[in-house]
């Protein structure tokens, strides 16, 4: 079976951007409120640490008004606006901040970080660089630049500079679980186990690694180990959506559907809005010979999504199979729209429109599927039938005589 998509459903493959190190709580301490200036800048202060970042950046704003030159205000102000996600007013700040002080320590990294965000990437490996060329030991300097190249897909590069952090920093979070990520990207695969490994015993109550082993393990066909490390995953979150839906297609792979259908049933309770559990699922209800469970889940997925990997085809396949050509034919002519080069679904559209007597849609179809696959000895096959029936023999002949040679005559 060749079922798992390309969707990255591993976290840390799936959001990247959200293990981005910030370090935002870095507010000047509160001074002695002898004026005006000082009572707005400790207000905006107060305010940012119950989470009222309007009210702190209106504090801020006034301490500006009253001391324009004030780097801590600025600074202060920047942040509140970062952690808003307003990058344009948090980088205009940070860049007075540069005017006012530039040597002040991590200003850069800041200014990475709000250009990370915008996936300014170009910009952000600038500002992290330049941060690193006054601090060459600033980790999550470091660690954020790796990020980017990993985004990027420069894993040689982000393994490197991991490297460099984790001589510096063996304990920064998350060190040895990127080590892991970038190393697998790289097909490094018994180094990326060994990572992690030690990322596992790190922090061993963080699944991502155990999933991730259990990927590799499947990977080589070790099944029995790959179950035994996702199993401990779920021990350690059994409501963790991403650990069911490993666990569900591990089981999918060593066709214990039963399984499967547990987890996977569990995936979709506890996260009802993502279209591979449902997927999985449909895939599932196929193989245990329920098609109108196979279809509702389908369904589902095109309910939620206009389109999602090969659904049309999946959904023309279970209605071939309970011989409903006409909607098979819509699935399988939906699909090809979306992916013109789906040779199966090819085959099969040619094969509905042969058993629904249409010929010469038939052997269109075949032709448009042996321009991408010149070999295919099923499509030879059937190509000579619809000859047959045309009683083109010379044809059919040839035809048949390609698919007993692999497609070559």
């Amino acid at each position: 079976m060749n079922l798992r998509k390309s969707i990255n459903h591993l976290p840390g493959l799936k959001m990247l951007i959200g293990c981005v190190c910030l370090f935002i709580f870095c507010f000047s301490s509160p001074l002695f409120s002898q004026d005006k200036f000082t009572i707005h800048l400790n207000l905006g202060v107060a305010y940012y640490h119950q989470g009222k970042y309007e009210r702190s950046e209106e504090e801020f704003k006034k301490a500006i008004q009253l001391n324009p030159e004030s780097f801590e205000a600025h600074y202060n102000l920047s942040l509140v606006y970062l952690v808003q996600k307003k990058f344009s007013l948090a980088e205009e700040e940070l860049l007075k901040c540069l005017n006012l002080n530039p040597d002040y320590p991590k200003i850069h990294f800041q200014l990475g970080n709000i250009y990370f965000y915008q996936k300014l990437y170009p910009k952000a490996v600038a500002e992290y660089k330049k941060e690193l060329s006054r601090n060459p030991s600033h980790a999550p300097s470091l660690y954020n630049l790796a990020k980017v190249f990993q985004i990027q897909r420069d894993f040689g590069e982000a393994e490197k500079i991991l490297r460099k952090l984790q001589s510096i920093s063996p304990d920064f979070p998350g060190v040895y679980k990127d080590l892991g990520q970038v190393c697998y990207q790289q097909g490094k695969k018994s180094e990326a186990c060994k990572f992690f490994q030690k990322a596992i015993e790190k922090n061993p109550t963080d699944t991502d690694p155990y999933l991730y082993l259990g990927k590799i393990y499947q990977e080589e066909k070790n099944y029995q180990k790959a179950e035994k490390v996702i199993l401990k995953a779920l021990e350690i979150n059994p409501d963790s959506f991403y650990v069911r839906l490993e666990l569900g297609y591990l089981y999918l792979e060593i066709e214990k559907y039963s399984l499967a259908l547990i987890h996977l049933k569990k995936a979709t309770q506890i996260n009802p809005d993502d279209p591979l559990a449902h997927y999985y699922l449909g895939y599932t209800f196929s193989q245990m010979g329920k098609l109108d469970e196979a279809i509702a889940q389908y369904s589902l997925i095109l309910n939620k999504k206009e389109k999602f990997e090969d659904t049309f085809y999946r959904l023309g396949n279970l209605y071939y199979e309970k011989k409903d050509y006409k909607k098979a034919l819509s699935f399988y002519l939906k699909e090809i729209e979306v992916n013109p080069r789906n040779t199966a679904a090819l085959f099969n559209l040619a094969n509905v429109y042969f058993k629904e007597g249409k010929l010469d849609e038939a052997e269109s179809v075949l032709k448009k599927l042996l321009e991408i696959t010149p070999d295919d000895p099923l499509a030879h096959s059937l190509l000579g039938d619809i000859y047959m029936k045309k009683n083109m023999y010379d044809r059919a002949i040839e035809e048949y005589g390609k698919a007993e040679g692999g497609g070559k005559e």
